[in-house]
């Protein structure tokens, strides 16, 4: 079996992919993110574009068939929310980008959203690659990603997907293809994203496509790339939390967010083993590199070398929780009993 610290031949196709993903990053301060073993980041940057009213509905199941099949997404109802059809939209002559339903929990600063993306010219053409994992990373019942289909740009004229606030504040995201609902020229798409560590609760958040190759300056002198399309994502209720008595460590219902004062601890290239505990006893296995398990769909780290006065790293987890059965969290051989 790999040893996590032993990475796979590079392909052609995943070189590619880095590269376009340097070269869309804006000339800003340095904002180091840090992946698990088996990511590679995809990073969209846009400045804001002003578009029409929404409508949404809150308390829908079944808003992320994707990311959380069978319905396993059913214990969040009461937090996503849903567009009335035709509402939640931006659109140019070629696509007309949707937002279906959206999750945000600001506590633990993880967030999932479904969109549709429409080609009004009919022809056919992905306006994306879709990034499919080397064989022996694919099937894996332990990692939960590796039945995905990640898509992002890998070419000048293709598109990037991303989550957005402020003028150019961007969230770390990975965006996957619903291929059992998306055809020739209609295409399914759900997102985990995390915000990095400048964002503050409250601030809109927007879905943004950006154009590979092309760039927009904004207020600061900074190119960044052009947003295509934009669409904002409605306020979010706020959703129950647990978190250790040093606040270390907080627990939602779809994220895990630790940090430590101490600059300097990268935190989310130390942890290897992450697991829940339940009151009755029971263990519920996040991440494990050593057995290589990952039930996260997105993680993100930052600190001190982006300008922060603290380190963090944060999971979008793959699974539900009913925070009542928790007892602790469990990082490396750390226990971290939990309260509300």
């Amino acid at each position: 079996m790999m040893h996590p610290n032993d990475f796979p031949q590079m392909t052609p196709q995943f070189d590619q992919r880095v590269r376009a993903t340097l070269e869309s990053l804006p000339e800003r301060p340095c904002r180091t993110r840090r992946f698990p073993w088996k990511r590679v980041v995809s990073i969209g940057c846009a400045a804001a574009l002003c578009i029409g009213g929404t409508a949404f509905a809150a308390g829908v199941s079944g808003g992320f068939p994707l990311l959380f099949p069978n319905g396993t997404d059913a214990p969040l109802t009461d937090y996503v929310a849903a567009s009335e059809p035709g509402t939640l939209t931006d659109e140019n002559d070629q696509y007309r980008l949707s937002v279906e339903s959206v999750l945000f929990d600001e506590s633990a600063g993880v967030g999932i959203v479904s969109l549709h993306l429409q080609n009004k010219s009919g022809d056919g053409v992905m306006p994306f690659a879709v990034i499919e994992l080397l064989p022996e990373y694919q099937n894996q019942p332990d990692l939960v990603w590796s039945n995905l289909s990640e898509c992002c740009a890998v070419q000048d004229g293709q598109y990037n997907f991303s989550v957005m606030y402020g003028e150019y504040g961007f969230c770390g995201s990975r965006f996957y293809l619903d291929k059992s609902r998306s055809t020739e020229n209609d295409y399914y798409l759900e997102g985990a994203f995390i915000p990095s560590g400048d964002y503050s609760v409250g601030t809109p958040l927007r879905l943004v496509m950006q154009e590979q190759g092309r760039e927009q300056v904004v207020s600061n002198g900074a190119s960044i790339g052009l947003v295509a399309l934009e669409v904002p994502l409605p306020e979010f209720q706020r959703m129950p939390s647990y978190t250790s008595a040093d606040r270390a460590v907080t627990l939602s219902q779809i994220g895990l967010r630790i940090t430590s004062q101490q600059t300097g601890d990268i935190i989310v290239d130390a942890v290897e083993y992450i697991a829940v505990k339940m009151r009755d006893g029971s263990v519920v296995v996040i991440t494990d590199q050593a057995n290589h398990i990952d039930r996260t769909l997105y993680a993100l780290g930052f600190g001190a070398d982006a300008g922060f006065d603290y380190e963090a790293a944060v999971y979008v987890l793959a699974r539900t929780f009913d925070l009542a059965d928790v007892q602790a969290v469990v990082i490396n051989d750390t226990e971290y009993p939990l309260s509300a």
